[in-house]
């Protein structure tokens, strides 16, 4: 059977689709980490509400408060450059290093969103009682599969300064 002109352009090429595939992964984990981390928000704000301490609830004293907003800035900060990249993908415009950006900065920041839910619930959020941790379980998963943190820094920091010298 002959060869396709498509086959003959497709020659050479496998790495460079797989490669695109790897930041369509990368953006779906990073979703992945913005709704857990979601999750942990909405449940925290909940939570604030109903517990109350000294007569009020939780969610009236500050640092509560300066916590759930930073934690909703933080979501909406790795919500917003997920926008960014799929529209990259999208377009079909490489996207490896933001990809690999935005699979850092959500799985990382996931992370810290469900530790962060889990000290305002307190001793509750430890439970199975709420699924902050439960979240805060898979947000920790999102840091290694699709390439760990670390690698997601190899390919951003490779692609902004190039990749270093070997020397003998």
């Amino acid at each position: 059977m002959p060869i396709t002109k498509r086959q003959k352009e497709a020659k050479g090429q496998a790495f460079y689709g797989m490669a695109r595939g790897l930041e369509s992964a990368r953006a779906h984990t990073a979703a992945r980490s913005i709704g857990l981390a979601q999750g942990a928000l909405e449940q925290a704000i909940a939570y604030s509400k109903e517990r109350i301490q000294f007569r009020r609830p939780i969610a009236d004293f500050q640092a509560i408060r300066f916590k759930i907003a930073n934690m909703a800035a933080e979501v909406e900060a790795a919500r917003q450059l997920n926008y960014s990249v799929c529209a990259k993908i999208d377009s079909g415009v490489s996207a490896a290093k933001e990809a690999a950006m935005v699979k850092y900065y959500a799985a990382e920041m996931s992370e810290r969103v469900c530790s962060d839910a889990l000290q305002v619930l307190a001793g509750a959020g430890y439970t199975t009682d709420y699924p902050v941790e439960r979240y805060w379980r898979d947000a920790r998963l999102t840091k290694i599969f699709e390439g760990t943190s670390e690698i997601m820094l190899k390919i951003v920091s490779d692609a902004l300064l190039g990749k270093p010298s070997r020397r003998s």
